[in-house]
């Protein structure tokens, strides 16, 4: 799979091509459906699957960050879920003022029809581009019929009676609701962060821990509490438990994100890239009223999770090949 930054980048020879556009945020069980279906159907047709995407996310530009809370997926986090998908390319658009104003018709006309040659567009029936989001699936069907491309609407995907939304799963995981959140998207929900100095208080507590640094800013973090969760680092898969929060028992005032891996570790982890995948909620952040009381709470929250990943050793294998 080939990965491109900039429409001036997207080379001739994928004219023709079976796309999808969209801003994807989360590829979760609905957005990979829609994808599934793009690789399909560029088979039956013997040409290109593609996916079209936007970076940064519009929300960025606009200034609307805090409305949303956070971005689920980061460009890396992308190429990674989707190196296996059988696509063969992904065009990352450059998302700018200039491509947030341009009006639906001219979008097409410009863009898919004038660069990328699409010979087939499959969307989801919620699909909506062009200047304040004022085209619609109905007109993307219209201008299809006048620039000559096919257009395919993929129907709504559900669970539990409501549709696979991001920012469902951006409700769920801002409330906690990391097993709800994981479900809807179909593998674990993951952050990124390279390890820095920390104040060094998990090692003098007996429970050392790596102190993340997000590698991309606008990446959404769950709300605060303690997660068990299974970290990639080094090229190993490791169980443990996350805090998120602000140490209040140390009269912490900024947000940390510290990680206890279950296993003994060799050597130092800083400026170790880890990967941190969510797998259950355990317990709200809470102020304690001594360091042995929280001692005692960490090792009671070190022994629940080792019994939670033996009721989850099945579904290990299957999760690895989905993050992986």
């Amino acid at each position: 799979m080939q990965v491109f930054f900039g429409l001036n980048t997207f080379p001739k020879h994928y004219a023709s091509s079976v796309a999808t556009i969209g801003v994807f945020d989360g590829l979760h069980r609905a957005h990979m459906e829609i994808i599934r279906n793009v690789v399909q159907r560029a088979k039956e047709l013997n040409t290109h699957p593609i996916l079209i995407n936007f970076e940064p996310h519009p929300k960025v530009i606009k200034g609307e960050m805090e409305s949303i809370g956070g971005i689920l997926t980061s460009p890396k986090e992308k190429m990674k879920i989707l190196k296996n998908s059988g696509l063969e390319a992904i065009l990352f658009l450059n998302t700018d003022r200039e491509l947030l104003d341009i009006a639906p018709e001219d979008f097409v006309k410009t863009i898919l029809v004038g660069h990328i040659r699409v010979k087939e567009l499959i969307v989801g029936f919620d699909y909506r581009f062009g200047k304040d989001r004022s085209g619609d699936i109905y007109d993307l069907k219209k201008f299809g019929k006048k620039f000559g491309f096919n257009v395919n609407i993929i129907n709504p995907i559900k669970d539990s009676n409501f549709m696979i939304k991001s920012s469902r799963i951006r409700e769920h995981l801002l409330k906690g609701n990391i097993k709800e959140a994981n479900r809807l998207l179909g593998r674990y929900y993951g952050i990124t962060g390279f390890v820095v100095r920390g104040e060094g208080r998990g090692r003098e507590l007996g429970y050392p821990t790596a102190n993340l640094r997000l590698t991309y800013k606008h990446k959404l973090v769950p709300k605060s509490g303690t997660y068990l969760t299974l970290s990639h680092f080094k090229g190993f898969y490791r169980y443990g438990l996350c805090n998120i929060g602000y140490r209040p028992t140390f009269e912490g005032t900024e947000l940390s994100i510290e990680v206890y891996i279950f296993e003994p570790i060799e050597g130092e982890l800083y400026g170790t890239e880890m990967e941190v995948f969510f797998i259950e909620r355990m317990r709200d952040e809470k102020k304690f009223s001594s360091v042995e009381e929280l001692k005692k709470q960490i090792e009671k929250d070190r022994m629940e999770g080792l019994k939670l990943i033996e009721s989850i050793k099945e579904e290990r294998e299957v999760e690895l090949d989905v993050i992986n």
